[in-house]
């Protein structure tokens, strides 16, 4: 071949020379000590001088690197014997030779083609064997400066594995690749089903008149797609913390360890016995007392938050009575039954018991109960996380009792069942 023209220098130098040129150009190369030179200059500046450095100086004062041909055959696995002692001794010790077989190692990964397309492999190793023979004959000595080569080589490579693709079966290779007679095209496998994700385990999972509420451990609920977002929020809660609600709306209504909470009066079994402590849902509540033994009447007393009286009742022979002047939605009352026996007066409750006091469900809380019930009132356990929320909790405990009969064996609901009962003690 004579020697390569100016277009080839010039397009090898900036890595545009085509293809088909590549190996045909290579091989001169590795032949022709002029071009190589004027090559090497054109490629790299850097890569030229230390070619001449390696001439001119003597390197005994660091040891000789491997080369070209001993990296390609320890890539190969083709040393054996003392040669491959050596040549494994060197890379254990020389930082630059070792990463230069790492690259010849990921180099011939790359041109490695799939089965189906491959050439022979003989033939694809020379191929790759060539290539880089032809770029590292331009740096003489170390092969740290032929990196740059490597990396041309891989993309060009990619470039060629490409247009092979593109050409299909049936087609030849580039004439400089040896390249074995194109298989004839097997059709493709049937694709086989798509496997199924693997679906988040079941945490929580109850039974709600004609719905099925289930919880997964990425705390996605199903069976409430039909509810509010924020009814579905409080059944995630509900669900994911297996606690209910505490409503606010209860706080100041009860103190702790009153005589009142045990529902019982000091020394005495005259004792009130609702609303205590807890918030109702009608602004004309009953309340009820336990009987006095001799009693020949009673009157209930209520009074606001300052204790000033709001109402009373008559004279009464029976242990209950149901207001008659509404009270006042969202206040906080407090009440008292006197009885009379032979004359002489007894108050329950008495000091040092608490007063008995009770909260009157606020109006915009009463509302959206009602339109709870109307829409979703056959889910029990929504309905019983609203009252729960809202301090209903004598309501919540029916919903939940309810839930526990569609879920007998199901211990979330009777824990929530618990939780409602400690609260209303």
């Amino acid at each position: 071949m004579a020697h390569l023209t100016q277009k080839q220098f010039e397009e090898y130098a900036s890595q545009r020379l085509p293809a088909s040129e590549l190996l045909a150009v290579g091989d001169h190369l590795e032949e022709c000590e002029a071009c190589r030179r004027l090559t090497a200059a054109a490629v790299n500046g850097d890569g030229a001088f230390l070619a001449i450095r390696s001439d001119v100086f003597d390197d005994e004062q660091s040891p000789a690197h491997l080369t070209a041909a001993q990296l390609a055959d320890h890539v190969d696995d083709r040393l054996a014997g003392e040669t491959l002692e050596i040549v494994t001794d060197h890379l254990s010790s020389c930082d630059q030779c070792a990463l230069a077989v790492a690259d010849l190692q990921a180099f011939r990964n790359e041109v490695s083609l799939d089965r189906e397309y491959q050439p022979a492999a003989g033939a694809a190793s020379n191929w790759w064997r060539r290539s880089f023979g032809s770029l590292s004959s331009l740096f003489r000595g170390s092969p740290v400066p032929a990196y740059g080569g490597v990396v041309l080589a891989i993309l060009l490579a990619t470039f060629i594995v490409w247009l092979m693709l593109r050409k299909q079966m049936g087609q030849n290779l580039s004439q400089q690749i040896a390249a074995a007679p194109t298989p004839a095209l097997q059709p493709a496998p049937l694709s086989s089903p798509t496997p199924s994700p693997i679906q988040p385990a079941v945490v929580a999972q109850l039974k709600d008149g004609d719905r099925v509420f289930v919880l997964d451990a990425d705390r996605k609920l199903s069976g409430a797609d039909d509810l509010p977002p924020d009814y579905q929020k409080l059944l995630q809660t509900a669900l994911a913390d297996q606690q209910l609600p505490r409503s606010a709306k209860l706080r100041g209504l009860t103190r702790a360890g009153s005589s009142l909470m045990s529902g019982k009066d000091v020394n005495d079994s005259f004792r009130l016995i609702e609303p205590v402590g807890k918030i109702v849902m009608r602004n004309a509540p009953v309340f009820r007392w336990s009987e006095m033994e001799g009693a020949s009447y009673y009157v209930v007393e209520v009074y606001d938050e300052q204790f000033n009286l709001v109402t009373a009742s008559p004279q009464l022979s029976t242990n209950s009575w149901t207001i008659s002047q509404p009270l006042s939605r969202g206040k906080i009352y407090s009440w008292q039954v006197k009885a009379n026996r032979d004359g002489e007066e007894t108050t329950s409750p008495r000091p040092p018991a608490p007063q008995a006091k009770f909260r009157v469900l606020d109006e915009a809380t009463a509302n959206d109960l009602a339109r709870a019930e109307k829409s979703y009132g056959s889910s029990h356990l929504t309905m019983a996380l609203l009252d729960a929320n809202a301090g209903l909790l004598q309501e919540a405990e029916t919903q939940l009792r309810q839930v526990l009969k569609e879920n007998p064996d199901s211990e979330l609901a009777r824990k929530l069942l618990r939780q409602v009962q400690a609260q209303r003690r």
